[in-house]
């Protein structure tokens, strides 16, 4: 299976990162700081010294404000991986298209940092641009009418650029055509771009003076070409322990800071690198990436709309609303919006901490009220992976059920009616609207029924195709040069005749 996901401090493969605060740990000790923290304070390219004399100004930056609409109410955000979109038949229903309107926000999964992309040509081919859905010639148009079906229902859809597999290879960090980025989200209709930056395939080495540099320029490249004032959406999907404060990248001025941590958690450095345990939560300032975020948002932060942190795979400590408060600080200086990030469980590094239920009602009601930062009524909100993970932990949550809960919570409900009527999206009807200058599948003539493509499969039973004056829909998986022609026994059924 693809690995094309998730936060993780990989650190488990990098026993280069041991240092000398080994000396002070047992042997368990030994192992867990192995597997989940690198403590090299000087190494080139780390902030440390940097960053640790810089200060953050309790001014307020004057930000300016996004128009988008989808902004003005608590954000429930979810992943939806391109690689479970099957087809879109005529109907235009997917699951995908199909979605309950719990989810207020879809990162759209993933694309390719350096893609290429051609204003008009509907091409998104995973050559081209990694995205892995509907690969026909110009499968573009399906996503086009895909994204334009939920943005009519409510629905705002991100095209989230990375994740892990895709910021393994050196040459995306550089060789990103903006423009290009720009004119896919413009053809497709995406409210904007989410930046899952995992360089190297992981958050371990993110707060590196190269990678904050990378990131701090997708971010500010990508708003000079989406500005906030056109409504484009600019995001990121950090790690959760980002905007707390580290050995490498610290902020004395933040109530966070690395300093602050033990009057913070109440707790001793004894279990700063216990990553698995679940009883002790000043493991979140022991990461090699903790205070990632803080030089970037130092940088950029009055460019982004959201922080999607990923306040997951990292480790058991049960205060995970640290995280929040922490991003929360940043948040009312610069003017972001944020979602705390969770997951279905399994967690897939570990898991050491399990994201239940009543979890997500508890979270949300705290972002509700805006922590100890004050941020009530600032649209805070939830963020999970992945829509359509179903829960390992004898439930039949799915992510949507999570979001649904969540979105109950943050728009006042009580967290027990929420969890009482965590399904009752299932009761949506959703209305698919009908776009004539959108069609489903490339083409308009033919009574506005695509021509059959021999070069490409129709996997989605019941789609219609025109072929020789005619209009079949195929009853089942359809391979390449398949030809329509009616049969008792072949994949196509006819339909009707269809003059020209």
């Amino acid at each position: 299976m693809k690995q094309h996901l998730s936060v993780r401090d990989k650190i488990l493969s990098s026993k280069k990162k041991v240092c000398n605060l080994l000396k002070n740990s047992t042997a368990a000790g030994l192992f867990i700081l192995t597997a989940f923290s690198s403590c090299k304070k000087s190494a080139p390219g780390n902030l440390q010294s940097d960053n640790q004399s810089l200060s953050n100004s309790k001014t307020q930056v004057n930000f300016e404000r996004n128009p988008n609409a989808s902004l003005t109410k608590p954000i429930t955000i979810g992943y939806y991986p391109s690689w479970t979109e099957g087809w879109l038949n005529e109907d235009g229903k997917s699951a995908f298209t199909t979605l309950p309107t719990a989810v207020t926000h879809v990162f759209f999964a993933f694309a390719k940092p350096n893609l290429t992309y051609v204003k008009g040509s509907y091409n998104i081919s995973t050559a081209n641009t990694g995205l892995e859905c509907y690969q026909a010639t110009e499968g573009g148009l399906m996503l086009k009418r895909a994204v334009g079906i939920l943005k009519q229902r409510g629905i705002t859809v991100i095209l989230s650029l990375g994740g892990e597999t895709y910021w393994r290879a050196p040459e995306n960090f550089n060789n990103i055509n903006y423009q290009q980025i720009k004119d896919l989200v413009d053809d497709i209709g995406f409210g904007g771009i989410d930046w899952d930056f995992e360089p190297a395939g992981s958050f371990s080495e993110s707060g590196n003076a190269a990678n904050v540099a990378y990131l701090t320029r997708f971010i500010t490249e990508s708003r000079k070409l989406m500005p906030k004032s056109a409504g484009y959406i600019i995001a990121t999907a950090p790690v959760g322990s980002g905007a707390l404060g580290g050995l490498n990248n610290d902020d004395a001025a933040s109530p966070f800071a690395y300093n602050k941590r033990n009057t913070i958690t109440g707790e001793s450095d004894s279990y700063l690198y216990s990553a698995t345990d679940g009883t002790k939560s000043i493991s979140l300032f022991g990461f090699s990436a903790t205070g990632a975020m803080i030089p970037v948002i130092k940088a950029a932060g009055d460019k982004l709309d959201i922080i999607a942190y990923q306040a997951y795979n990292i480790g058991a400590a049960p205060n995970r609303k640290l995280m929040y408060d922490s991003y929360a600080y940043y948040a009312n200086i610069y003017g972001f919006q944020l979602a705390h990030g969770t997951h279905v469980p399994n967690e897939p590094w570990g898991p050491y901490f399990e994201h239940t239920p009543q979890f997500e009602a508890d979270l949300a009601k705290y972002i509700h009220d805006g922590g100890t930062q004050s941020r009530a009524g600032k649209n805070d909100g939830i963020m999970i992976w992945n829509l359509a993970l179903l829960s390992a932990k004898g439930t039949n949550y799915t992510g949507v059920t999570y979001l649904n809960v969540a979105k109950k919570v943050l728009n006042g409900q009580t967290t027990s009616a929420a969890l009482a009527n965590a399904f009752d999206y299932k009761n949506e009807t959703p209305v698919i609207p009908t776009d004539p200058t959108n069609p489903t599948n490339p083409g308009t003539g033919n009574c506005g029924i695509a021509p059959y493509n021999a070069g490409i499969a129709y996997p989605a039973p019941g789609t219609k195709v025109y072929y020789n004056g005619k209009i079949y829909k195929n009853k089942w998986y359809v391979n390449p040069n398949e030809l329509p022609e009616a049969g008792q026994w072949g994949p196509w059924e006819f339909v009707e005749n269809c003059p020209k």
